[in-house]
């Protein structure tokens, strides 16, 4: 017998959601195709292809009636990466307060080519509170991303540690 997944907490527990999305550790969001097939372009290409249909023979996992697809994101990543896709009345932008946290967003929204959350999140970086801990990581990626006004910024920062 398998363990079942754990299932997500609001609003990705919705009982009329059309998908599950399952992160890496093992937890079930479920999730509307529509509100994430408008932040394309890669929700909206996975949602193009072939969904099982009732009665046919397929690898695909089915809970509830609806698809699974797994995903190589942990819960906590899943979870602040979709707030951003869905719409605010539904789930507010989450706070992300630790660098690991960010980074880990931030990688997931290159991954699947999220530009508009992409930048959404990079700024998250350039806090005072994450500055201060990893000023010399966060100026890295400023100068990556071409932020000239947060390289700026968080040059000054990497001053301080001196």
């Amino acid at each position: 017998m398998s363990h079942s997944p754990d299932r997500a907490s609001s609003p990705f527990d919705h009982m009329k959601a059309d998908v599950i999305l399952r992160s890496s550790d093992g937890v079930d969001l479920r999730v509307f195709k529509l509100f994430l097939s408008l932040a394309p372009p890669f929700f909206e290409t996975l949602f193009d292809l072939p969904q099982p249909s009732e009665g046919t023979n397929t690898d695909m996992e089915i809970r509830d009636g609806l698809p699974v697809i797994p995903v190589s994101e942990d819960r906590k990543t899943l979870d602040s990466l979709l707030r951003f896709c869905y719409p605010c009345i539904l789930a507010e932008d989450p706070v992300l307060e630790d660098f690991r946290g960010i980074i880990n967003v931030l990688d997931a929204a290159k991954k699947y080519s999220l530009d508009a959350i992409q930048q959404t999140v990079c700024k998250s970086l350039f806090t005072p509170k994450i500055l201060e801990m990893n000023s010399l990581r966060c100026f890295a990626i400023a100068c990556r991303t071409r932020m000239q006004d947060k390289c700026e910024l968080a040059a000054k920062y990497t001053l301080r540690e001196h």
